[in-house]
């Protein structure tokens, strides 16, 4: 039987020197892209993705007549089994998002300008899978006039762990605590509201701490960390006195977030934009980690991008983070590790994009969203690209090194041999589903699993991860 072999190092005299291996996905779509046209009369304002467990894709766009929402399959096409033809469309044109409730679609809209009424018609609709509206939800599916505020995007809905939801509804009044149907909680605060003066909410850490950041501070730069039911023991950060926001030790002024997301281990992460005339314009991506900045991401808790350059987005994945950035219009992915070293792509820093604005990072795969031009140079198309990766980790040590043996093909025990070195060991499909994890060093029981390929990925308890193809037979 044919084996390969993993190099796993001890900590000492560690020099690691890491790439990442991207490919276009062909099988996505059409030649590894999704695209669809509007009218002439349809400028798109927006576009956004999420990705549902089994992998397919909600696509939400907004535009200046309707608001969208496509379902795709794994593969690219539309779902022809969601709403109609797996198209659900708004006849209102007003900010717009959504957020996963377990196995429901929640739509929310921000207040909409009207005559008689200054801002009127935000609401959160719950559907189901298929795109069919859930009536179990609110009032017949619907919950209307969530919002007090004169500003669309300051409306936020996050979905807590236990499913019920935290509406940030105002930039000047506190957030509102709902049922998991819908229902305003009196239970819970002062009569369902939440009273803490930080409102835009990023996410929900394993460890039940919630982190928002202030949409009133300057360039949201001030961020909180606080669990639900001890609101007082809470953790303020304020970036505008950190060395993030300085240059050549004089503060930066001119800075704009371009971009704010949470991972499920209470990893935040930023990019923001300086625009510091007669200094080149530059961007920095930022890493806070239990609470704090990351003294390890680099050393003091940021990158910074080439002068002219601008990051665009950003996406974080197992121990690597992936920034969309632009320079002179020409769009590109670059990487960097976990500790803020560059990565290189393909053996480049700069892997080119014909166009993207947004980037949605999973385990094994990143999905581009571009809003772009058609022949008369409207923006009235959207485009979806995916693209595969896969890291390759060569590692170098001063002490003799240690490898964990393990057989390929497979068929139903995978037999490690020296894998004490091993954190943990994950098992994707190639679509990047996580479908097995484990800490067993010695074994790992796949018989439940169909026959086919799979990724293997091995967490060192350095830090760094391995990726393999494994076959079962």
């Amino acid at each position: 039987m044919k084996k390969f072999t993993f190099f796993l190092i001890t900590l000492c005299s560690i020099q690691i020197f890491s790439q990442i291996t991207m490919t276009k996905d062909s099988s996505f779509g059409n030649e590894g892209g999704f695209i669809t046209s509007f009218n002439t009369n349809q400028i798109v304002l927006n576009s956004h993705l999420i990705v549902l467990k089994d992998q397919s894709i909600l696509y939400l766009i907004n535009t200046t007549d309707n608001d969208y929402i496509f379902k795709l399959k794994p593969n690219g096409t539309l779902d022809s089994n969601f709403a109609n033809n797996g198209k659900l469309e708004f006849e209102v044109n007003n900010f717009f998002n959504a957020v996963l409730q377990g196995d429901k679609i929640l739509v929310y809209f921000g207040p909409k300008n009207v005559v008689n009424n200054p801002f009127e018609d935000s609401k959160i609709l719950r559907y189901h899978q298929n795109g069919t509206l859930d009536a179990t939800f609110g009032d017949n599916g619907v919950l209307n006039e969530i919002t007090e505020s004169t500003n669309p995007q300051s409306l936020s809905v996050l979905v807590l762990a236990d499913q019920s939801l935290m509406v940030t509804n105002s930039n000047s009044s506190n957030a509102k605590k709902f049922t998991i149907d819908g229902q305003l909680d009196p239970s819970f605060g002062n009569n369902g509201e939440i009273n803490y003066p930080y409102h835009f909410p990023l996410g929900q850490a394993d460890n039940g701490k919630i982190a928002t950041c202030d949409i009133n501070s300057l360039s949201s730069s001030i961020f909180s960390f606080y669990d639900l039911h001890s609101l007082e023991t809470n953790t303020i950060l304020n970036l505008n006195h950190h060395s993030c926001h300085y240059l050549n030790g004089l503060p930066l002024q001119n800075k704009n977030n371009r971009s704010s997301k949470m991972t499920h281990s209470g990893l935040v992460y930023s990019v923001f934009e300086y625009n510091n005339y007669p200094l080149p314009d530059f961007s920095r991506l930022i890493v806070m980690k239990d609470e704090h900045i990351d003294s390890n991401f680099n050393e003091n808790g940021f990158v910074t991008s080439a002068d002219y350059e601008q990051f665009l987005d950003v996406g974080f994945s197992e121990q690597q983070f992936f920034v969309l950035k632009q320079k002179d219009q020409q769009k590109s992915l670059i990487a960097y590790s976990s500790t803020g070293t560059s990565l290189k792509i393909n053996g480049n820093r700069d892997f080119a994009l014909q166009s993207g604005q947004e980037i949605e990072v999973k385990p094994t795969y990143i999905l581009v969203n571009s809003i772009v031009q058609d022949e008369n140079n409207l923006l009235n198309r959207v485009k979806i690209e995916k693209f595969l990766f896969q890291n390759n980790n060569l590692s170098t040590s001063n002490n003799q090194l240690k490898n964990v043996e393990i057989q390929n093909p497979v068929k139903d025990i995978l037999n490690i041999k020296n894998g004490e070195l091993a954190e943990n060991f994950e098992i994707y499909s190639t679509d990047g589903r996580k479908i097995l994890q484990s800490k067993n060093f010695k074994n790992i029981n796949i018989t439940n699993l169909p026959k086919g390929i799979y990724i293997l990925k091995i967490r060192l308890k350095s830090g760094e991860i391995v990726s393999k193809k494994l076959m079962k037979n």
